[in-house]
């Protein structure tokens, strides 16, 4: 299953992206602790690409048998992402942390001036 959606340009692209990874991934057999991660993770990836990019945003999901793949892409951005050392006590920079602490797996890649953001969940194969 693939699925791909243009992101909200503000703020509200977090929401945005929350509800389509549940509306996407309810119902093939994932357990509701992965189902809540891969929110959490489509979440904190939208926000930092309306926070550090530019229009047009995109969310890609993509679901096999044995993973889940969350992608952002922006574009403009100049800067590759990176894991900060935030102050216990500062609104922003644990985005990429808590990304990094859910997933399996994290990477980037950039296309001309579009930067792709992504994050892999290991799934269990369905019992079903």
């Amino acid at each position: 299953m693939t699925r791909d959606w243009e992101l909200p340009e503000d703020l509200t692209a977090s929401a945005f992206a929350r509800a389509r990874v549940r509306e996407a991934l309810t119902g093939i057999g994932l357990t509701d602790e992965v189902l809540e991660e891969a929110e959490l993770i489509a979440s904190e990836l939208a926000a930092n690409a309306v926070r550090y990019g530019n229009t047009p945003y995109a969310l890609h999901i993509e679901a096999a048998p044995s993973r889940v793949r969350i992608s952002v892409s922006n574009h403009g951005s100049t800067e590759d992402p990176r894991l900060i050392d935030a102050e216990i006590y500062s609104h922003h920079g644990r985005g990429l942390a808590i990304v990094e602490a859910l997933a399996d797996s994290l990477g980037w890649a950039r296309d001309g001036d579009r930067l792709d953001v992504w994050a892999d969940l290991r799934v269990a194969p369905s019992s079903d």
